[in-house]
């Protein structure tokens, strides 16, 4: 996971002009915090107050990601006319919260290997999905802007499919809460949100992809773009099923 947040990083870096020293600042305190909190929760043995207070901190984590892509969602709709800021300032924030959402995988690991497998259903399920649905019914196009090969149809159907497989889990772990389904869903449109927020920045860089490390596919971002945008709203989903 470290690997994998330093290569989106440095890609996202190099789609944003961002200068290495601050992408190198930025990435020490992202992992700073993550992993020190991580291993203080799990290998420790903390007070009680201390294990609430780093998860409320995690929470409020989450709550400012999902901020984040909300702000994404309002660019991506109104991409050219709205632009990310070419700040220093915007893209080390930016960055900072693309990456926070890996320590929610770490914690979702650790509470339950099936919600875990969950999230990776419904990202990939739904780009899987959309894919298949756009070439078979796709006609209308759904950010022309930013990428010609996205249709609403495939999008719609790339949803359906995610509540199908959700359905599927649902029954396989004997999960058999319909609120899932609800989760499911919201979460599959922020895999789309983060697919399309990439975009801005590799049209922004007149580059087709994010990197090359992947060959035939791209960069690491370009895999991994709608799990960023989808784990802060999956896992504060999962807190509030979990307390309310």
């Amino acid at each position: 996971m470290l690997i994998a947040g330093v290569t989106v990083g440095y890609e996202f870096a190099k789609l944003s002009k961002m200068p290495l020293i601050l992408l190198g600042l930025t990435l020490t305190l992202i992992w700073a915090m993550p992993f020190s909190t991580y291993y203080i929760m799990v290998f420790v043995d903390p007070n009680q107050n201390l294990i609430i207070t780093l998860a409320l901190f995690i929470v409020a984590m989450m709550v400012i990601s999902v901020v984040f892509w909300l702000k994404n969602l309002y660019l991506v709709i109104n991409y050219p006319n709205k632009k990310p800021s070419n700040s220093a300032l915007n893209k080390a924030v930016s960055l900072f919260l693309l990456l926070t959402p890996m320590l929610s995988l770490l914690f979702i690991h650790s509470f339950d290997i099936d919600l875990l497998i969950l999230l990776f259903i419904i990202v990939w399920g739904a780009d899987t999905f959309a894919y298949f649905s756009g070439k078979a019914f796709g006609k209308n196009k759904l950010a022309p802007n930013l990428s010609g090969g996205k249709t609403i149809e495939g999008v719609v159907g790339g949803l359906v499919g995610v509540l199908l497989m959700t359905g599927v889990w649902m029954v396989i772990t004997e999960n058999l809460n319909w609120e899932f389904l609800i989760l499911a869903f919201i979460t599959g449109i922020f895999s789309v949100i983060g697919d399309l927020y990439e975009s801005i920045y590799k049209r922004e860089a007149g580059a087709k992809d994010s990197g090359n490390i992947l060959p035939g596919h791209g960069g690491l971002f370009d895999r991994l773009d709608g799990l960023l945008a989808a784990t802060p709203v999956f896992m504060l989903g999962i807190y509030l099923l979990n307390n309310i």
